[in-house]
């Protein structure tokens, strides 16, 4: 068993839940990230002052394994409640956590959980004594022969043999690697993911309103939220720490821009639909998400080829929630098993 090596691309939950569940049966797992962190859009930004969740801001749990996943994650303390005062905008798009949520007078009806003190957090139980190599993005799979393959990155670097290879990069991504070794990975072209500008502000004094999280208030703005958990709302923190998810229609059409721009547009909506004044910058930074949510999915949990050998998943397979990402690892893991153990 320790002989049979995987390679998996890309440490976000779905890759890392796979990994774990291939490393808790004996094989031999080695994960590729392209960035210096882990988690994928579980992201977080430090400052002198405190973090930032410019990704997904919450999760909610639907399917019974990912509500245990999410208790263990809290017995980790990896993962807490949370539970903001919202506004509720009107019917825009949105990213900012796992779906559109119902709302209570200003109480989401869902349980919601955020990663604890940060949302990368929240993949600590996946990471396990495996390897983990950061900062190498995979620009090629060979297959040497239909059971072994190689990996080659961006540096000229090359990786293996393997056994067998699970990617979770985004679609768009993963379709650039997976379609030049098989026309079964042609269904991935069908995926449309949306990307989302986030930017990253802390006012010198506390944004003066009621409210912690703004959901769709206007054509431009998706999600605005208090990076940080508070329950007095007259003793704020300072500085005061926001995160801003632009829609997916207007990161569309402003996908392009510098990022100065983006900033003093999106500051401008904010301004106009919470009705105050903002206070001074304390600092404002932006990042641009290029594939931040599944509009249209694949509608499976996972896609495989090369007699099973070769795998793609990510949330993007069954939708745009952190708990499909979690659900597709899965399933990834256990046909890998099924193909090479039976």
């Amino acid at each position: 068993m320790s002989m049979i090596k995987i390679a998996i691309i890309g440490a976000g939950m779905a890759g890392l839940k796979a990994a774990s569940t291939l490393h808790k049966i004996g094989m031999d797992v080695t994960v590729f990230e392209k960035s210096r962190g882990l988690g994928g859009r579980l992201a977080s930004r430090r400052t002198e002052f405190g973090h930032f969740n410019h990704g997904a801001q919450y999760v909610t749990a639907r399917h019974p394994g990912f509500n245990d996943y999410l208790h263990q994650a809290a017995e980790f303390n990896a993962a807490q409640n949370w539970q903001p005062n919202l506004h509720r905008g009107g019917d825009h798009g949105a990213y900012s956590g796992d779906t559109i949520p119902e709302v209570s007078g200003n109480l989401a009806l869902e349980k919601w959980y955020q990663g604890a003190p940060q949302m990368n957090k929240l993949i600590r139980p996946l990471v396990e004594p495996f390897e983990i190599r950061k900062q190498h993005r995979i620009t090629k799979i060979d297959a040497i022969t239909p059971r072994s393959f190689m990996l080659h990155d961006d540096l000229d670097g090359e990786f293996g043999p393997f056994d067998g290879v699970i990617v979770t990069a985004p679609a768009p991504q993963t379709a650039d690697l997976l379609r030049p070794l098989s026309p079964r990975f042609d269904p991935i072209g069908d995926v449309v993911m949306a990307p989302c500008w986030a930017v990253m502000v802390a006012f010198e004094k506390p944004l003066p309103t009621a409210f912690d999280a703004m959901i769709h208030p206007c054509p431009d703005i998706s999600w605005a939220a208090r990076s940080s958990q508070s329950n007095d709302m007259f003793h704020r923190r300072t500085p005061d720490p926001w995160v801003l998810h632009a829609s997916p229609e207007w990161s569309r059409d402003h996908l392009e821009e510098d990022k100065e721009r983006v900033i003093e547009k999106l500051l401008a909506a904010l301004r106009d639909v919470s009705g105050v004044k903002l206070p001074e910058l304390h600092s404002v930074q932006a990042h641009r998400w290029r594939y931040a949510r599944t509009k249209t999915p694949l509608g499976r949990a996972q896609l495989n080829g090369m007699n099973g050998r070769v795998i793609a998943a990510g949330d993007w397979c069954l939708g745009a929630r952190v708990e499909a990402a979690w659900r597709s690892g899965q399933s990834a893991a256990h046909t890998m098993i099924e193909t090479l153990i039976g």
